[in-house]
């Protein structure tokens, strides 16, 4: 037999029971965190936005796309001016005197019978306000240079302070050029008699020298050619260079849109020498 124990007996823990788990449909969801509902963004936000959006654009635009007329004048020169016609249409002539614009050509005639109908008003504004000013005519090649001169001498009447008349030549058409250069003489020799001053020859660089150069050497000239620090031709005692039109998108204040744009060779004195006595 064994020995008795003087130590209590071990007590065995009764398993404790489980409790039943409740049927789903008793069992509370657990509360899902509220979301923070964002404010609405204020509709005059987008209007702003909307706003700066459409004027880069127009910025960018205008940067890239449009042409922008070109205020500068080229440098050594101090005698401005600007030639027109009725292309420029109404012109506020003081502020046109306000800028700078020491002297005008103004479109007169073209070819045997045409008028321009600015010219009236283009005259009579530009002397108003003091700026020097002369007529030019545009010559058409297939038409009698007779024809062409009486045009011009029964449309403008110069008298002591304006510009002697131009003969604005740039159209080469199909008459040979002997036979171009003789019908210039006519038109120049014609209109000098009337008024008692050698006429300016208009044109641009290249007509120059290809059809002009060394024909007409007594003659003042009038030199269009753009893109250019400088005119490539040279003031001599037998080139009679007088004035250079640098650009034909020129922005002058008085004149909407752009315009062609001249300098003088020469002082104010000097250019009033030029003038009809």
């Amino acid at each position: 037999m064994g020995i008795p124990s003087n130590q209590p007996a071990k007590r065995v823990p009764r398993p404790k029971a489980q409790a039943k788990p409740l049927p789903k449909q008793l069992v509370k969801p657990k509360a899902r965190p509220k979301k923070k509902q964002k404010k609405p963004v204020p509709y005059g936000f987008w209007i702003g936005l909307a706003a700066l959006a459409t004027l880069a654009l127009v910025v960018l635009y205008v940067e890239f796309f449009v042409d922008k007329p070109v205020p500068v004048w080229p440098e050594g020169h101090t005698v401005y001016g600007v030639d027109v016609s009725h292309y420029q249409r109404e012109i506020d002539w003081q502020q046109v005197r306000e800028n700078e614009v020491s002297f005008a050509f103004v479109k007169a005639t073209e070819g045997k019978s045409l008028k321009d109908k600015w010219f009236a008003d283009n005259w009579e504004g530009a002397g108003a306000v003091g700026i020097v000013r002369g007529a030019y005519h545009f010559y058409l090649p297939y038409v009698q240079p007779e024809k062409q001169a009486e045009n011009f001498i029964s449309m403008v009447k110069l008298t002591s302070g304006d510009l002697p008349p131009v003969l604005d030549v740039e159209v080469r058409g199909r008459r040979p050029v002997a036979v171009l250069r003789r019908d210039l003489k006519v038109w120049l020799q014609q209109v000098e008699a009337a008024y008692g001053v050698k006429p300016i020859i208009y044109t641009n660089y290249t007509y120059y020298k290809d059809y002009l150069a060394g024909h007409f050497d007594g003659y003042p000239l009038w030199i269009a050619h753009y893109k250019v620090p400088k005119l490539l031709l040279e003031k001599s005692d037998t080139l009679k260079l007088a004035f250079w039109q640098h650009t034909d998108g020129g922005a002058i204040k008085g004149i909407e849109g752009a315009v062609d744009c001249n300098v003088f060779y020469g002082s104010m004195r000097e250019l009033r020498s030029v003038c009809i006595p």
